[in-house]
């Protein structure tokens, strides 16, 4: 079966009080609104850093190790890290990071940890949350990296940055991610079935991003109504957007199996993508 991408959505622009609200047209695919945050206070400032200089200084693992950075010493008790290779057809599992380091894939530069991924299409590093989540069951990832030698290639594709995804039997995608395309932006995608080549996915502009910026990501399942939100901001041009999903019925089948995965998943071949995190962090 061929699946269906539905067209971007058309924004309405309304002034009130001299700050500009952009409200999204609902789409039947999983209703959708958003805010152009860039005018408004922005609440995830608590949690986001200045940007950072480019990293001069990489560690060898018997230097330093991703574990003894304190922001990630929580954060790496509760996730392992995927590494496929060869096309996305071999897999390697790391489940102790309190202890793992490669010099190749996962190490230290400067006060970053450091994920390289491989350069052939559906090659991917990411780290995968360990705990099932629920919908209307308040969840957050948030994070702050540095994405480099990304593909430009592909006007559609490009590199998954972030998801929700779920590990239920039958599962054939994501519910949610955010991507990077060959068109220098950010985009927000949302599938509305765990079955894959099936239904309609929801594609959104979120930001400009190109090769090289560093990206705040929060990715949040929220306290009712089976609504997850995505906020974004580019840190070197200060952009930022958010938007709220409904999920789909069909995905509520699957609902307790969900959970958060970021790292640099390539859909196009030819660059090998180095992400640089800053911070990454769960909240329950």
């Amino acid at each position: 079966m061929i699946q269906r991408i539905k067209k971007k959505n058309y924004n309405k622009i309304f002034l009130i009080s001299g700050v500009v609200l952009t409200g999204l047209l609902v789409s039947c695919g999983g209703a959708s609104k958003s805010i152009d945050s860039t005018n408004v206070k922005d609440a995830e400032s608590p949690f986001i850093l200045p940007l950072h200089e480019d990293i001069k200084e990489c560690f060898s693992c018997d230097e330093k190790k991703p574990i003894h950075l304190d922001q990630f010493k929580t954060v790496l008790t509760d996730s392992k890290l995927q590494q496929y290779k060869n096309g996305g057809k071999s897999r390697e599992e790391f489940k102790k990071l309190d202890t793992f380091c490669d010099d190749t894939i996962f190490k230290v530069c400067g006060d970053a940890m450091v994920l390289q991924a491989t350069d052939d299409k559906n090659d991917r590093v990411e780290f995968r949350q360990l705990k099932n989540l629920k919908l209307n069951d308040q969840s957050i990832l948030r994070f702050q990296a540095k994405f480099e030698n990304l593909p430009n290639s592909n006007d559609r594709k490009g590199v998954t940055l972030a998801q929700i995804h779920n590990d239920a039997q039958g599962v054939g995608r994501p519910l949610f991610r955010v991507e990077y395309t060959g068109e220098n932006e950010l985009r927000a995608v949302l599938t509305d079935t765990y079955i894959k080549y099936e239904g309609e996915s929801t594609n959104d502009y979120l930001v400009g991003f190109r090769d090289g910026h560093e990206l705040y990501c929060k990715l949040e399942i929220l306290e009712s109504g089976n609504q997850i939100s995505v906020y974004v901001k580019n840190i070197n041009t200060g952009k930022s957007k958010t938007k709220i999903y409904t999920v789909d019925n069909k995905w509520l089948e699957k609902d307790g199996d969900f959970y958060f995965k970021t790292g640099a998943y390539l859909q196009v071949a030819g660059k090998a993508p180095r992400v640089s995190y800053y911070s990454l962090k769960y909240s329950y």
